[in-house]
């Protein structure tokens, strides 16, 4: 081999190549979470066809551990938003206890009747804590709800305050895209159990969102594409979902 012939590089050059730069990896927990539980499975069956144990009556006795661990991932997550990921780990738990015979009788009579009370007391305590809306403020307030039942409401208030919107068996749809929140900003409450809200607004809404999601959820699908001035109005959004969902978007 001809060296005259090769560029002047150090030694071992290719072990040393800097790593080239890039956005930082973030970890997908849910991905992670399937993963494990499709090996667990795998390696179960694969104990089973050794004769080491009965994967069936293992399944059976220890299933509530994803609930417990989906808890874990998700209060990973989203630490400031406990209360959902802590339901799944206590119910989880709680299952686990059941399924392994270390907790025997009629665990559901008590369970779900607590079950009714806690999402009782949390709802309570985040309608007391979600402020409160000033009274005859015209437009600039709206008050909507949707039990059994779908309506739909707009406000073109140049000082939009803030809404406050409930949904059960139904849906609320609330059009904000001719309005503008006030100068101190507007805010929002939305509950929704077994039912939908969903909340318009215009493109330039810097959009803060609290939510508890309980076998619910929320979605933000307006634009994050561009920055936004210091100036641009905002909109918080305080979310409460119980077998629901709310969605804040920019078209119908």
């Amino acid at each position: 081999m001809n060296t005259a012939t090769q560029p002047n590089r150090p030694p071992h050059w290719r072990r040393h190549r800097p790593a080239e730069a890039g956005p930082p990896r973030m970890l997908d927990l849910g991905r992670l979470l399937l993963g494990l539980v499709v090996i667990a499975v795998g390696a179960l069956y694969l104990l089973d066809a050794a004769g080491v144990l009965d994967a069936g009556a293992t399944i059976d006795d220890w299933w509530p551990t994803v609930i417990v661990a989906a808890g874990v991932f998700q209060l990973i997550e989203r630490s400031r938003a406990a209360f959902g990921p802590l339901v799944l780990i206590g119910g989880g738990t709680l299952l686990l206890l059941v399924t392994t015979g270390v907790v025997e009788g009629d665990v559901w009579s008590v369970l779900w009747p607590a079950a009714l009370i806690v999402l009782g007391i949390l709802a309570i305590s985040r309608w007391a804590g979600a402020g409160a809306l000033p009274r005859d403020a015209g437009d600039d307030v709206v008050v909507a709800s949707g039990i059994f039942g779908g309506p739909t409401v707009s406000s073109a208030s140049q000082t939009f305050h803030g809404a406050s919107l409930t949904a059960v068996f139904g849906g609320v749809e609330l059009d904000l895209r001719q309005a503008r929140p006030a100068p101190e900003g507007a805010r929002i409450t939305a509950t929704a159990a077994f039912g939908g809200i969903d909340i318009l607004v215009p493109h330039g809404w810097r959009i803060a969102v609290t939510s508890t999601p309980i076998f619910g959820g929320f979605k933000d699908k307006t634009r994050h594409d561009a920055a936004l001035p210091d100036d641009a109005p905002v909109l918080k959004v305080d979310v409460f979902a119980v077998f629901g969902g709310v969605e804040i978007k920019h078209e119908k």
